[in-house]
């Protein structure tokens, strides 16, 4: 059984008689195509820019909880990525990159972590690096917006 993906041939055919894969043909039609393409699980295996987190994990944690539009909106971003010759790299979903070629993050990035750190969607492990990440950046400027560090009394 193929562990790398939660689109293997097992669970591909009892996706396809249930609620999800029924929502899945009727939104994204090509879904079982897009998942024998070798480009997929090597995009799955690439970290979410924002979230931290590896989009196989984000599409695992989708299917388990029978999430079709988060299926459907990870299937559709591996067809943009791959339509823009970009599938294979790990670019950012949003965002932009800074002077060291790293991704730079904004305040609704940083706040967007924290408010899924609070409801228990990240792991330690992810969240460790992710406030290793986030050091970096303000040491190498890669923060847009920062709120200023003022010594007041």
């Amino acid at each position: 059984m193929d562990r790398r993906s939660s689109f293997n041939q097992q669970n591909v055919d009892q996706l396809a008689g249930g609620a999800l894969g029924h929502q899945l043909d009727r939104e994204a039609p090509r879904w079982r195509e897009v998942i024998r393409d070798p480009a997929w699980l090597q995009w799955l295996a690439q970290r979410h820019e924002t979230l931290g987190w590896t989009r196989q994990q984000l599409l695992d944690d989708a299917v388990r909880t029978g999430n079709a539009h988060r299926v459907i909106s990870l299937l559709r971003s591996f067809q943009q990525a791959l339509a823009a010759g970009r599938a294979s790299t790990d670019l950012p979903v949003v965002g932009q990159r800074g002077p060291y070629g790293k991704r730079t993050y904004t305040r609704a990035d940083i706040l967007n972590m924290s408010n899924l750190r609070r409801q228990g969607r990240i792991n330690d492990a992810d969240w460790m690096r992710w406030e290793h990440e986030m050091v970096a950046a303000g040491r190498e400027g890669r923060i847009t917006n920062p709120v200023p560090l003022s010594k007041t009394r």
